[in-house]
């Protein structure tokens, strides 16, 4: 990639850890720090589109030894269309609305996400991240990112999420809801909520992350209308 020579930047290898997606398996991962670069929203850009991802201060993707499951997923929004259960979500949360983050729900956001890690992720370190830290990782990045909030009329929160804006759209990055609301679907309201704001801005992508066949955390990405996976160099749709 010519942005990588241009900004002379180093790509380092990780050590081995246990895989977060798959029992028995380990991760490797070929990574960039960002804190290296002179035009971070530029970087961030354009390792996304070629299958990267963000975590904090640095850009990574998979090395994995004999495992190349994680493969990188985004929504081409020029070729999605509302399918019968989006319009039943859509309508089941008409009363909720997306709002670029609103401070005043600042304290509201952290005991939402304690509250979502508790109940959905007992078992990840994020639950253990104490307030400074996680007001450093939503709205301290070192690129350029907005954190939405999904409030209703009173502006009561039900869920945020942080997507990175890149030059082609956005990278979901990491969202949270109400845990006790699982007839409404907030994760996918989010998710729809984003695609309409794409629409308005007139960008084509939303990029959800990684996706593993199989995976029950991951398998809703699959299911979007107008879902294209990064393989061998390319954006392709799904078959």
């Amino acid at each position: 990639m010519h942005i990588l020579k241009e900004n002379k930047i180093i790509l380092k290898k990780s050590f081995e850890f246990p895989c977060s997606y798959i029992e028995g398996k380990t991760e490797r991962r070929l990574y960039i720090d960002l804190d290296k670069s002179q035009n971070k929203n530029l970087l961030v850009s354009e390792l996304t589109l070629n299958g990267f991802r963000r975590n904090h201060d640095h850009m990574y993707i998979p090395i994995c030894q004999d495992c190349t499951m994680c493969i990188s997923s985004r929504i081409n929004i020029l070729n999605f269309k509302l399918s019968k259960s989006n319009k039943r979500n859509l309508k089941k949360n008409s009363d909720l609305v997306l709002k670029k983050r609103l401070k005043k729900l600042d304290k509201e956001r952290y005991l939402l996400f304690k509250e979502y890690c508790d109940i959905r992720h007992s078992d990840s370190q994020m639950k253990d991240m104490k307030e400074a830290d996680f007001e450093n990782f939503l709205y301290n990045s070192k690129n350029k990112n907005v954190v939405f909030d999904l409030i209703d009329e009173k502006s009561s929160l039900f869920g945020s999420i942080l997507v990175d804006v890149l030059n082609d759209g956005f990278s979901a990055v990491y969202s949270f809801y109400r845990p006790n609301q699982q007839k409404r679907g907030l994760g996918k309201n989010l998710i729809l909520s984003l695609i309409q704001e794409l629409e308005k801005i007139k960008l084509p992508f939303l990029y959800l992350g990684y996706w593993i066949e199989g995976c029950n955390k991951m398998n809703y990405k699959s299911l979007y209308n107008g879902i294209e996976f990064y393989q061998n160099g390319n954006w392709l749709p799904k078959l």
